[in-house]
């Protein structure tokens, strides 16, 4: 009788584990499709079924960063932290979370732990360079950037982010940008951008293309401006480039690395504390009068 009972309990925890695999396997259908609650819902049935399932906690914690609720995807990222310790990818997703959150410290921090477990984990590598470009502080941002980019050959806003971040250090890598720039899909954005910034593409033709992918269903115009105004920031033209910055804060996701980097140069133009939500004022007045 006890050993029937045994028998049944264990069956009916494989089937609790069996069914909360197949509700996990169905939320991240829905999260790739970007139904962020019912993905959510997905997820809740089935941690309630089975509390130890990181790859639940995880993808929940997508989900919930997908519906902007990131202190909910903290909580959830924290929650896999404690279940798988020493992985990589859990840190550099919390990472990108304090990222959204303007924590750019946290952010900074969780990378780091993730290198530590994965020394060539490229999407830690990455995000920590973005992140010091974020902070302008761009000769770290460049070391990160290159190594990623020795990582991941290909990836051509890696490629832009690096000769950004260079260029803020004043540094020729016009020769190393061109072989980085060959590497990538010439079909596929960003190509536009990086021919644009090897001077094989007139502005008007980058605005169109942008505009061409923006129909599509991307948001590509706001991300122009944001390399438009590195651009004029280069050449000491502060209002404009501000003006660019603030068009591309006001227009592009928040979501975006182009969003944030955009807020990052407007506070170090305007000096201003805080300059982090879309319905804050145009600033370009205030930085005519800081000139």
């Amino acid at each position: 009788m006890a050993a029937g009972l045994i028998v049944v309990a264990w069956v009916g925890c494989h089937n609790g584990s069996r069914d909360a695999g197949a509700l996990t396997s169905a939320g991240v259908t829905h999260l790739q499709m970007r139904e962020y609650d019912r993905a959510v819902r997905d997820f809740d049935r089935a941690l309630a079924l089975d509390p130890g399932l990181v790859v639940a906690w995880r993808q929940r914690a997508l989900a919930y960063r997908g519906k902007g609720d990131y202190e909910r995807a903290l909580a959830d990222f924290e929650q896999a932290i404690l279940l798988a310790p020493s992985d990589a990818r859990l840190y550099t997703e919390r990472g990108v979370t304090y990222e959204l959150l303007g924590d750019y410290a946290s952010a900074i921090r969780d990378f780091n732990r993730a290198i530590a477990f994965r020394p060539n984990h490229a999407p830690a590598i990455e995000g920590r360079g973005r992140t010091n470009f974020y902070l302008g502080n761009f000769a770290q941002a460049a070391a990160d950037l290159q190594r990623g980019l020795s990582l991941d050959s290909a990836d051509a806003f890696g490629a832009l982010w690096l000769h950004l971040a260079r260029q803020r250090l004043r540094q020729d890598d016009s020769e190393d940008f061109a072989a980085h720039a060959a590497r990538a899909d010439s079909s596929q954005w960003p190509a536009p951008l990086v021919r644009y910034m090897l001077g094989g593409l007139h502005v008007d033709s980058l605005k169109a293309l942008a505009a061409k992918v923006e129909r599509e269903g991307r948001r590509q115009s706001c991300v122009v401006s944001f390399y438009l105004g590195e651009e004029a920031l280069l050449k000491g033209e502060e209002a404009s480039a501000a003006a660019l910055f603030d068009e591309t804060r006001t227009t592009c996701p928040k979501e975006l690395n182009e969003h944030r980097a955009a807020v990052a140069e407007l506070q170090r133009l305007v000096r201003l504390p805080a300059l982090t939500e879309r319905s804050e004022p145009s600033v370009e007045t205030s930085v005519s009068s800081n000139r």
